[in-house]
């Protein structure tokens, strides 16, 4: 694994990591803050999408000619393009994998909170006099 898929699946296993610790309760953000971060996240998986989409117009290999080193050199490039891995398309799905991951993780934040709002509504509806 080259050093940047490195580092993007590091980053991955980053937040996959803070998400198991937020269901399990060992770690909390405060409701602004998680939603404001899921906003963001929103507005930047839109972008990464459509960087995604324009990574199928980056290669060309044809156009590079009939010589073959002229098609070793377009072969090159597409496959830093829109390869397996390594390549720019490659780099925006592990980062959208990312994303998602970072709104799953602020998401927790918004169930548990409604949660806790409908157990504190049952809790004070359960203590309040008959009318």
């Amino acid at each position: 694994m080259s050093g940047k898929s490195a580092d993007l699946a590091a980053n991955l296993a980053y937040w996959q990591s803070l998400q198991g610790q937020a269901a399990a309760g060992e770690l909390h953000v405060e409701a602004e803050v998680a939603s404001e971060c899921d906003k963001v996240c929103a507005t930047y998986i839109a972008d990464l999408n459509k960087m995604l989409e324009m990574t199928k117009t980056l290669s060309f290999p044809e156009a590079f000619g009939d010589l073959p080193s002229a098609q070793m050199l377009g072969a090159k490039f597409h496959r830093l393009a829109v390869g397996e891995q390594g390549s720019a398309r490659f780099a925006i799905k592990q980062q959208i994998e990312i994303i998602k991951t970072m709104r799953e993780f602020f998401q927790h934040y918004f169930a548990s909170v409604d949660a806790a709002d409908s157990a504190t509504a049952a809790s004070v509806e359960a203590l309040s006099p008959p009318r």
